[in-house]
Protein backbone atom coordinates (compact mmCIF):
# COMPACT_ATOMS: atom_id res chain seq x y z
CA UNK A 1 0.00 0.00 0.00
CA UNK A 2 0.72 3.49 -1.06
CA UNK A 3 1.14 4.63 2.50
CA UNK A 4 3.92 2.16 4.22
CA UNK A 5 5.61 1.39 0.69
CA UNK A 6 8.16 3.95 0.40
CA UNK A 7 10.55 1.62 -2.24
CA UNK A 8 11.75 3.00 -5.40
CA UNK A 9 13.15 -0.66 -6.84
CA UNK A 10 10.92 -2.84 -8.88
CA UNK A 11 8.67 -3.31 -5.75
CA UNK A 12 7.75 0.08 -5.30
CA UNK A 13 5.89 3.10 -6.97
CA UNK A 14 3.59 1.57 -9.77
CA UNK A 15 0.17 -0.84 -8.74
CA UNK A 16 1.93 -3.29 -10.98
CA UNK A 17 5.09 -3.22 -8.76
CA UNK A 18 3.93 -2.71 -5.82
CA UNK A 19 1.79 -6.01 -6.36
CA UNK A 20 4.72 -7.88 -7.70
CA UNK A 21 5.76 -9.57 -4.62
CA UNK A 22 2.22 -11.17 -4.25
CA UNK A 23 1.69 -12.33 -8.02
CA UNK A 24 5.42 -13.76 -7.87
CA UNK A 25 4.54 -16.12 -4.36
CA UNK A 26 1.81 -17.35 -6.69
CA UNK A 27 3.64 -18.21 -9.74
CA UNK A 28 6.17 -19.88 -7.57
CA UNK A 29 3.84 -22.11 -6.02
CA UNK A 30 2.29 -22.76 -9.15
CA UNK A 31 5.56 -23.65 -10.77
CA UNK A 32 6.24 -26.30 -7.76
CA UNK A 33 2.39 -27.57 -7.38
CA UNK A 34 1.36 -27.63 -10.67
CA UNK A 35 -1.16 -24.94 -12.54
CA UNK A 36 -4.02 -26.85 -11.05
CA UNK A 37 -3.06 -26.34 -7.46
CA UNK A 38 -5.85 -23.86 -5.98
CA UNK A 39 -4.31 -21.06 -4.15
CA UNK A 40 -6.18 -18.46 -2.13
CA UNK A 41 -4.73 -14.83 -0.86
CA UNK A 42 -6.09 -13.35 1.87
CA UNK A 43 -6.98 -9.75 0.15
CA UNK A 44 -8.20 -6.23 1.75
CA UNK A 45 -10.11 -4.60 -0.24
CA UNK A 46 -10.11 -1.54 1.61
CA UNK A 47 -7.47 -0.07 3.60
CA UNK A 48 -10.00 2.25 6.21
CA UNK A 49 -6.75 3.85 7.06
CA UNK A 50 -5.92 7.82 7.44
CA UNK A 51 -2.61 7.06 8.58
CA UNK A 52 -0.06 5.51 10.38
CA UNK A 53 -2.01 4.44 13.70
CA UNK A 54 -5.36 6.38 12.51
CA UNK A 55 -7.94 3.58 11.45
CA UNK A 56 -11.29 4.95 9.95
CA UNK A 57 -14.56 4.18 11.79
CA UNK A 58 -17.55 2.77 10.01
CA UNK A 59 -19.57 5.02 8.75
CA UNK A 60 -16.60 7.99 9.21
CA UNK A 61 -15.97 10.33 5.96
CA UNK A 62 -12.12 10.18 5.50
CA UNK A 63 -9.02 10.40 2.82
CA UNK A 64 -7.84 6.76 2.54
CA UNK A 65 -4.28 6.85 2.45
CA UNK A 66 -4.39 3.40 1.94
CA UNK A 67 -5.87 1.17 -0.75
CA UNK A 68 -9.09 2.61 -1.79
CA UNK A 69 -12.33 0.66 -3.79
CA UNK A 70 -10.91 2.77 -6.83
CA UNK A 71 -7.67 0.62 -6.81
CA UNK A 72 -8.57 -2.73 -5.53
CA UNK A 73 -11.49 -2.91 -8.46
CA UNK A 74 -7.77 -2.55 -10.88
CA UNK A 75 -6.00 -4.98 -8.10
CA UNK A 76 -8.36 -7.66 -7.94
CA UNK A 77 -7.86 -8.05 -11.89
CA UNK A 78 -4.26 -8.02 -11.49
CA UNK A 79 -4.01 -11.12 -8.54
CA UNK A 80 -6.65 -12.86 -11.09
CA UNK A 81 -4.47 -12.78 -13.86
CA UNK A 82 -1.12 -13.51 -12.04
CA UNK A 83 -2.81 -16.57 -11.11
CA UNK A 84 -4.78 -16.88 -7.71
CA UNK A 85 -7.97 -19.34 -7.91
CA UNK A 86 -9.96 -17.30 -4.97
CA UNK A 87 -9.92 -14.40 -2.85
CA UNK A 88 -10.39 -14.12 0.73
CA UNK A 89 -11.34 -11.16 1.60
CA UNK A 90 -12.22 -8.60 4.69
CA UNK A 91 -10.90 -5.05 5.16
CA UNK A 92 -8.61 -2.86 7.19
CA UNK A 93 -4.78 -2.55 7.77
CA UNK A 94 -2.79 -3.16 11.32
CA UNK A 95 -3.72 0.69 11.85
CA UNK A 96 -7.30 -0.09 11.74
CA UNK A 97 -7.12 -3.90 12.69
CA UNK A 98 -10.85 -3.85 13.99
CA UNK A 99 -11.79 -4.24 10.53
CA UNK A 100 -10.23 -7.54 10.04
CA UNK A 101 -10.43 -8.69 13.39
CA UNK A 102 -13.74 -7.17 14.24
CA UNK A 103 -14.64 -6.68 18.04
CA UNK A 104 -18.08 -6.63 19.73
CA UNK A 105 -18.48 -2.74 19.07
CA UNK A 106 -18.35 -2.90 15.10
CA UNK A 107 -21.68 -3.93 13.32
CA UNK A 108 -21.77 -7.60 12.05
CA UNK A 109 -21.40 -8.47 8.57
CA UNK A 110 -18.87 -5.13 8.49
CA UNK A 111 -17.05 -6.09 5.20
CA UNK A 112 -20.08 -7.81 3.15
CA UNK A 113 -20.51 -4.16 1.14
CA UNK A 114 -17.25 -3.92 -0.24
CA UNK A 115 -16.86 -8.01 -1.00
CA UNK A 116 -19.98 -8.13 -2.87
CA UNK A 117 -19.10 -5.18 -4.67
CA UNK A 118 -15.06 -5.83 -5.62
CA UNK A 119 -17.24 -9.56 -6.69
CA UNK A 120 -18.15 -7.82 -9.64
CA UNK A 121 -14.75 -7.41 -11.44
CA UNK A 122 -13.33 -10.78 -11.29
CA UNK A 123 -14.39 -14.26 -12.57
CA UNK A 124 -12.32 -16.67 -9.70
CA UNK A 125 -14.72 -17.18 -6.15
CA UNK A 126 -14.93 -14.23 -3.34
CA UNK A 127 -14.99 -15.48 -0.45
CA UNK A 128 -16.55 -12.94 3.26
CA UNK A 129 -14.65 -12.83 6.10
CA UNK A 130 -15.38 -10.56 10.17
CA UNK A 131 -17.99 -11.40 11.84
CA UNK A 132 -20.12 -12.59 9.77
CA UNK A 133 -23.72 -13.43 10.65
CA UNK A 134 -24.22 -17.53 8.94
CA UNK A 135 -27.66 -16.22 8.16
CA UNK A 136 -26.73 -13.77 6.18
CA UNK A 137 -24.01 -15.26 4.88
CA UNK A 138 -25.88 -17.74 3.42
CA UNK A 139 -28.49 -15.48 1.85
CA UNK A 140 -25.74 -13.72 0.49
CA UNK A 141 -24.64 -16.47 -1.11
CA UNK A 142 -27.95 -17.85 -2.69
CA UNK A 143 -28.56 -14.75 -4.02
CA UNK A 144 -24.68 -14.36 -5.71
CA UNK A 145 -23.17 -11.09 -3.96
CA UNK A 146 -20.46 -13.75 -2.71
CA UNK A 147 -19.02 -17.24 -3.22
CA UNK A 148 -18.60 -18.43 0.26
CA UNK A 149 -17.94 -17.08 4.04
CA UNK A 150 -15.10 -17.01 6.22
CA UNK A 151 -15.38 -18.04 9.99
CA UNK A 152 -12.84 -18.77 12.23
CA UNK A 153 -13.54 -17.65 15.96
CA UNK A 154 -16.75 -19.41 16.12
CA UNK A 155 -14.98 -22.46 15.56
CA UNK A 156 -12.62 -21.24 18.15
CA UNK A 157 -15.16 -21.09 20.96
CA UNK A 158 -17.10 -24.37 19.56
CA UNK A 159 -15.40 -26.88 17.00
CA UNK A 160 -19.31 -28.54 16.73
CA UNK A 161 -20.89 -25.02 16.14
CA UNK A 162 -22.04 -25.26 12.34
CA UNK A 163 -22.80 -29.37 13.17
CA UNK A 164 -25.37 -27.97 15.81
CA UNK A 165 -26.75 -25.31 13.36
CA UNK A 166 -27.51 -27.83 11.15
CA UNK A 167 -29.07 -29.89 13.29
CA UNK A 168 -31.08 -26.94 14.82
CA UNK A 169 -29.60 -27.01 18.22
CA UNK A 170 -28.28 -23.06 19.09
CA UNK A 171 -29.14 -23.13 22.32
CA UNK A 172 -26.09 -25.47 22.38
CA UNK A 173 -23.45 -23.59 20.49
CA UNK A 174 -20.95 -21.99 23.05
CA UNK A 175 -20.92 -18.46 21.56
CA UNK A 176 -17.71 -16.08 20.58
CA UNK A 177 -17.91 -13.03 22.65
CA UNK A 178 -15.30 -11.16 20.04
CA UNK A 179 -13.13 -10.54 22.86
CA UNK A 180 -9.98 -11.85 21.88
CA UNK A 181 -8.92 -12.60 25.43
CA UNK A 182 -7.40 -15.86 23.84
CA UNK A 183 -7.23 -15.96 20.20
CA UNK A 184 -5.47 -12.55 19.68
CA UNK A 185 -4.57 -10.60 22.69
CA UNK A 186 -1.70 -9.20 21.48
CA UNK A 187 -2.17 -5.16 22.90
CA UNK A 188 -0.65 -1.36 22.35
CA UNK A 189 -1.11 1.53 24.34
CA UNK A 190 1.25 4.65 24.53
CA UNK A 191 4.71 3.51 25.40
CA UNK A 192 4.07 -0.29 24.97
CA UNK A 193 4.17 -1.73 21.95
CA UNK A 194 2.92 -4.83 22.93
CA UNK A 195 2.59 -6.79 26.54
CA UNK A 196 1.55 -10.05 25.39
CA UNK A 197 3.20 -12.97 27.46
CA UNK A 198 5.79 -14.75 25.35
CA UNK A 199 3.49 -17.91 25.95
CA UNK A 200 1.06 -16.14 24.50
CA UNK A 201 2.88 -15.02 21.41
CA UNK A 202 3.64 -18.77 20.66
CA UNK A 203 0.19 -20.22 20.98
CA UNK A 204 -2.39 -17.66 19.64
CA UNK A 205 -5.92 -19.60 18.06
CA UNK A 206 -6.82 -20.49 21.66
CA UNK A 207 -10.15 -19.52 23.16
CA UNK A 208 -10.96 -17.81 26.32
CA UNK A 209 -14.12 -19.18 26.55
CA UNK A 210 -13.49 -22.72 25.06
CA UNK A 211 -10.35 -24.06 28.29
CA UNK A 212 -9.68 -27.01 25.51
CA UNK A 213 -9.10 -25.04 22.18
CA UNK A 214 -5.96 -25.96 20.97
CA UNK A 215 -4.38 -26.63 24.49
CA UNK A 216 -5.44 -30.59 24.42
CA UNK A 217 -1.87 -31.50 25.71
CA UNK A 218 -3.22 -30.03 29.15
CA UNK A 219 -6.80 -29.27 29.17
CA UNK A 220 -9.38 -32.47 28.63
CA UNK A 221 -12.02 -34.02 30.37
CA UNK A 222 -10.61 -37.55 32.22
CA UNK A 223 -12.91 -39.02 34.00
CA UNK A 224 -12.42 -39.30 37.96
CA UNK A 225 -11.89 -42.92 39.57
CA UNK A 226 -13.00 -41.45 42.32
CA UNK A 227 -16.26 -39.34 42.61
CA UNK A 228 -16.70 -36.31 45.15
CA UNK A 229 -19.61 -34.70 46.14
CA UNK A 230 -17.84 -30.89 45.86
CA UNK A 231 -19.53 -28.03 46.62
CA UNK A 232 -19.42 -24.51 45.00
CA UNK A 233 -19.87 -21.18 46.47
CA UNK A 234 -20.70 -18.81 43.55
CA UNK A 235 -22.47 -19.20 40.54
CA UNK A 236 -20.56 -17.26 38.31
CA UNK A 237 -19.03 -18.09 35.25
CA UNK A 238 -16.14 -19.27 37.44
CA UNK A 239 -18.64 -21.46 39.22
CA UNK A 240 -20.74 -23.06 36.45
CA UNK A 241 -17.22 -23.90 34.61
CA UNK A 242 -16.31 -25.38 37.43
CA UNK A 243 -19.05 -27.38 37.82
CA UNK A 244 -19.77 -28.31 34.13
CA UNK A 245 -16.18 -29.66 33.86
CA UNK A 246 -17.14 -31.43 37.43
CA UNK A 247 -20.22 -32.96 36.25
CA UNK A 248 -18.39 -34.55 32.80
CA UNK A 249 -15.76 -36.15 34.91
CA UNK A 250 -18.34 -37.97 36.80
CA UNK A 251 -18.44 -35.98 40.60
CA UNK A 252 -21.73 -34.64 41.83
CA UNK A 253 -21.22 -30.75 41.88
CA UNK A 254 -23.62 -28.52 44.12
CA UNK A 255 -23.58 -24.74 43.13
CA UNK A 256 -24.77 -22.35 46.10
CA UNK A 257 -25.24 -18.93 44.87
CA UNK A 258 -26.57 -16.07 47.32
CA UNK A 259 -28.27 -13.76 44.49
CA UNK A 260 -31.33 -15.78 43.08
CA UNK A 261 -30.14 -15.90 39.44
CA UNK A 262 -26.97 -17.27 38.04
CA UNK A 263 -24.24 -15.30 36.44
CA UNK A 264 -22.70 -13.62 38.82
CA UNK A 265 -21.08 -9.98 37.63
CA UNK A 266 -21.23 -11.24 34.73
CA UNK A 267 -25.01 -10.35 34.51
CA UNK A 268 -24.07 -6.87 34.90
CA UNK A 269 -21.19 -7.06 32.62
CA UNK A 270 -23.40 -8.34 29.56
CA UNK A 271 -26.11 -5.96 29.95
CA UNK A 272 -24.83 -2.92 28.05
CA UNK A 273 -26.73 -2.72 24.41
CA UNK A 274 -23.92 -3.89 22.45
CA UNK A 275 -23.12 -7.02 24.53
CA UNK A 276 -25.77 -9.50 22.77
CA UNK A 277 -22.75 -12.09 22.21
CA UNK A 278 -22.05 -11.86 26.03
CA UNK A 279 -25.62 -12.73 27.15
CA UNK A 280 -25.12 -15.27 24.86
CA UNK A 281 -22.72 -16.86 26.65
CA UNK A 282 -24.80 -16.65 30.18
CA UNK A 283 -27.77 -18.17 28.44
CA UNK A 284 -25.72 -21.33 27.15
CA UNK A 285 -23.55 -21.51 31.20
CA UNK A 286 -27.37 -21.63 32.36
CA UNK A 287 -28.38 -24.09 29.79
CA UNK A 288 -25.42 -26.38 30.39
CA UNK A 289 -26.23 -26.16 34.11
CA UNK A 290 -29.70 -27.51 33.05
CA UNK A 291 -28.66 -30.10 30.30
CA UNK A 292 -26.23 -31.67 32.23
CA UNK A 293 -28.52 -31.64 35.71
CA UNK A 294 -26.07 -29.88 38.02
CA UNK A 295 -27.90 -29.04 41.64
CA UNK A 296 -28.37 -25.49 41.85
CA UNK A 297 -29.23 -23.89 45.07
CA UNK A 298 -30.26 -20.28 44.67
CA UNK A 299 -30.38 -17.58 47.54
CA UNK A 300 -28.40 -19.79 49.58
CA UNK A 301 -25.33 -17.83 51.12
CA UNK A 302 -22.61 -19.44 52.33
CA UNK A 303 -20.86 -17.82 55.50
CA UNK A 304 -18.41 -20.45 56.43
CA UNK A 305 -17.72 -23.37 54.10
CA UNK A 306 -16.41 -25.25 56.63
CA UNK A 307 -20.69 -26.28 56.79
CA UNK A 308 -19.30 -28.57 54.29
CA UNK A 309 -17.18 -30.69 56.51
CA UNK A 310 -14.61 -32.39 54.75
CA UNK A 311 -16.08 -32.35 51.07
CA UNK A 312 -13.72 -30.30 48.22
CA UNK A 313 -15.03 -26.51 48.19
CA UNK A 314 -14.83 -24.48 45.48
CA UNK A 315 -15.11 -20.72 46.54
CA UNK A 316 -15.67 -18.59 43.62
CA UNK A 317 -17.20 -15.24 45.36
CA UNK A 318 -15.48 -12.71 42.87
CA UNK A 319 -13.90 -9.82 44.09
CA UNK A 320 -15.20 -6.49 45.21
CA UNK A 321 -14.92 -2.63 43.57
CA UNK A 322 -11.69 -0.70 44.73
CA UNK A 323 -13.50 2.73 46.47
CA UNK A 324 -11.41 5.96 46.28
CA UNK A 325 -11.81 6.25 49.76
CA UNK A 326 -9.11 8.77 50.31
CA UNK A 327 -11.42 11.61 47.83
CA UNK A 328 -13.64 13.65 49.66
CA UNK A 329 -16.85 13.33 48.51
CA UNK A 330 -16.16 9.59 46.85
CA UNK A 331 -19.78 8.20 48.21
CA UNK A 332 -21.46 10.38 45.98
CA UNK A 333 -20.29 8.62 42.97
CA UNK A 334 -21.72 5.31 41.43
CA UNK A 335 -19.73 1.83 41.27
CA UNK A 336 -19.48 0.88 37.84
CA UNK A 337 -21.21 -2.75 38.09
CA UNK A 338 -24.20 -0.47 40.24
CA UNK A 339 -24.69 1.54 36.63
CA UNK A 340 -24.50 -1.97 34.94
CA UNK A 341 -27.25 -3.39 37.10
CA UNK A 342 -29.49 -0.21 36.73
CA UNK A 343 -28.61 2.63 38.62
CA UNK A 344 -29.82 5.61 36.89
CA UNK A 345 -27.35 8.55 35.94
CA UNK A 346 -28.14 11.70 34.71
CA UNK A 347 -27.51 13.56 31.30
CA UNK A 348 -23.69 14.76 32.02
CA UNK A 349 -21.58 11.58 33.12
CA UNK A 350 -17.87 11.28 34.23
CA UNK A 351 -16.36 8.22 34.09
CA UNK A 352 -13.47 7.88 36.55
CA UNK A 353 -11.02 5.31 35.35
CA UNK A 354 -10.63 4.52 31.36
CA UNK A 355 -10.14 0.98 31.55
CA UNK A 356 -11.72 -1.54 29.26
CA UNK A 357 -14.73 -1.23 31.61
CA UNK A 358 -14.61 2.26 32.09
CA UNK A 359 -14.24 2.82 28.43
CA UNK A 360 -17.05 0.51 27.43
CA UNK A 361 -19.36 2.30 30.30
CA UNK A 362 -18.79 5.48 28.56
CA UNK A 363 -19.31 3.89 24.88
CA UNK A 364 -22.57 2.77 26.02
CA UNK A 365 -23.65 6.28 27.77
CA UNK A 366 -22.65 8.20 24.84
CA UNK A 367 -24.69 5.90 22.36
CA UNK A 368 -27.42 6.46 24.66
CA UNK A 369 -27.00 10.26 23.83
CA UNK A 370 -25.33 11.15 27.49
CA UNK A 371 -22.46 13.94 27.77
CA UNK A 372 -19.94 11.83 29.11
CA UNK A 373 -16.35 12.59 29.94
CA UNK A 374 -13.51 10.14 30.83
CA UNK A 375 -10.91 10.76 33.42
CA UNK A 376 -7.39 8.38 33.79
CA UNK A 377 -4.38 8.75 35.93
CA UNK A 378 -2.35 6.75 33.26
CA UNK A 379 -0.99 8.04 30.22
CA UNK A 380 -3.41 6.28 27.65
CA UNK A 381 -6.96 4.60 27.62
CA UNK A 382 -7.22 0.54 27.94
CA UNK A 383 -3.31 0.49 29.20
CA UNK A 384 -3.86 -3.07 30.99
CA UNK A 385 -2.82 -6.49 29.63
CA UNK A 386 -4.69 -8.77 27.51
CA UNK A 387 -6.71 -6.60 25.58
CA UNK A 388 -6.42 -6.92 22.13
CA UNK A 389 -5.51 -3.72 19.59
CA UNK A 390 -8.51 -4.25 17.57
CA UNK A 391 -10.85 -3.57 20.89
CA UNK A 392 -8.74 -0.48 22.64
CA UNK A 393 -8.17 1.08 18.74
CA UNK A 394 -11.81 0.76 18.20
CA UNK A 395 -13.00 2.71 21.53
CA UNK A 396 -10.07 5.44 21.63
CA UNK A 397 -10.63 6.35 18.09
CA UNK A 398 -14.47 6.47 18.35
CA UNK A 399 -14.14 8.84 21.34
CA UNK A 400 -11.90 10.87 19.61
CA UNK A 401 -14.23 10.95 16.50
CA UNK A 402 -17.23 11.62 18.65
CA UNK A 403 -15.33 14.19 20.69
CA UNK A 404 -15.77 12.76 23.95
CA UNK A 405 -13.45 14.58 26.29
CA UNK A 406 -10.84 12.49 27.33
CA UNK A 407 -8.15 13.62 30.60
CA UNK A 408 -4.96 11.64 30.41
CA UNK A 409 -2.67 11.84 33.45
CA UNK A 410 -5.24 13.33 35.47
CA UNK A 411 -6.15 12.58 39.04
CA UNK A 412 -9.61 13.04 40.69
CA UNK A 413 -8.86 14.70 43.74
CA UNK A 414 -13.11 15.48 45.15
CA UNK A 415 -16.33 14.86 44.33
CA UNK A 416 -18.77 17.65 44.75
CA UNK A 417 -22.87 18.00 44.13
CA UNK A 418 -22.48 18.67 39.95
CA UNK A 419 -18.94 18.14 39.08
CA UNK A 420 -15.66 16.21 39.96
CA UNK A 421 -12.25 17.87 40.88
CA UNK A 422 -9.05 17.01 39.14
CA UNK A 423 -5.53 16.99 38.73
CA UNK A 424 -3.64 16.88 35.78
CA UNK A 425 0.20 15.54 35.66
CA UNK A 426 1.37 19.36 35.98
CA UNK A 427 -0.73 20.00 38.77
CA UNK A 428 -3.38 22.38 37.34
CA UNK A 429 -6.62 22.28 38.94
CA UNK A 430 -9.88 20.89 36.48
CA UNK A 431 -13.27 21.14 37.16
CA UNK A 432 -15.40 18.67 35.79
CA UNK A 433 -19.14 19.68 35.94
CA UNK A 434 -21.31 16.15 35.80
CA UNK A 435 -25.04 15.43 36.71
CA UNK A 436 -23.89 12.20 38.05
CA UNK A 437 -19.78 10.49 38.45
CA UNK A 438 -19.40 6.45 37.74
CA UNK A 439 -16.21 5.14 39.53
CA UNK A 440 -14.08 2.19 37.72
CA UNK A 441 -10.91 2.10 39.75
CA UNK A 442 -11.10 -1.75 39.75
CA UNK A 443 -11.41 -4.46 41.62
CA UNK A 444 -9.61 -6.41 44.89
CA UNK A 445 -10.41 -10.20 45.37
CA UNK A 446 -12.97 -11.09 48.12
CA UNK A 447 -12.34 -15.06 48.85
CA UNK A 448 -14.68 -16.42 51.45
CA UNK A 449 -12.09 -17.83 52.97
CA UNK A 450 -8.45 -18.58 52.33
CA UNK A 451 -6.77 -21.66 49.87
CA UNK A 452 -6.53 -24.22 52.25
CA UNK A 453 -6.81 -28.29 51.88
CA UNK A 454 -10.19 -29.07 49.49
CA UNK A 455 -10.60 -25.31 49.56
CA UNK A 456 -10.18 -24.02 45.91
CA UNK A 457 -10.44 -20.55 45.16
CA UNK A 458 -11.09 -19.80 41.41
CA UNK A 459 -11.57 -16.44 39.29
CA UNK A 460 -11.22 -12.91 40.56
CA UNK A 461 -11.12 -14.01 44.53
CA UNK A 462 -8.08 -15.56 44.24
CA UNK A 463 -6.53 -12.54 41.36
CA UNK A 464 -8.38 -10.37 39.14
CA UNK A 465 -8.39 -10.98 35.82
CA UNK A 466 -10.06 -10.90 32.77
CA UNK A 467 -12.69 -14.16 31.46
CA UNK A 468 -10.29 -16.06 29.93
CA UNK A 469 -8.23 -16.36 33.27
CA UNK A 470 -11.84 -17.48 35.49
CA UNK A 471 -12.73 -19.56 32.71
CA UNK A 472 -8.88 -21.59 32.21
CA UNK A 473 -8.66 -21.48 35.99
CA UNK A 474 -11.74 -22.73 36.88
CA UNK A 475 -11.11 -25.73 34.47
CA UNK A 476 -7.91 -26.34 35.85
CA UNK A 477 -9.31 -26.49 39.04
CA UNK A 478 -12.00 -29.05 38.49
CA UNK A 479 -9.44 -31.38 36.27
CA UNK A 480 -7.01 -30.94 39.61
CA UNK A 481 -9.98 -32.53 42.03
Amino acid sequence: MKYVNKRTDEYGGSLENRYRFAAEIVKAIKNSCGKDFPVSLRYSIVSKTKGMRMGALPGEEYTEVGRDMAESEVAVKFLQDAGYDMLNCDNGTYDSWYWAHPPIYMPENCNLEDVAHIRKFIDIPVVCAGRMDPFVAATAIEEGKIDGAGFARRFLADQQWFTKLMEDRPQDIRPCILCHNGCFNMCHYNGVPNDQDLSDSLHLARCAVNAQTMQSNKHFIKKTATPKKVHIVGGGIGGMEAARVLKLRGHEPIIHEKNNYLGGVFVAASNESYKGKLRELLDWYRHEMERLQIEVHLGDKVSDPDCFGKSPVIIATGAEPRLLKSVPGYEKMIEAVDFLSGTPVGEKVAVVGGGLTGCEIAYELALQGKKVSIVEMKQDLVAQKGVCLANSSYLREWFELNKVPVYLNTVLCKVEDGAIVCKDAEGKEIRIECDSAISSAGYIPKPLVSKARNRYLVGDCSSVGNLRSVVWQAYETAMSI
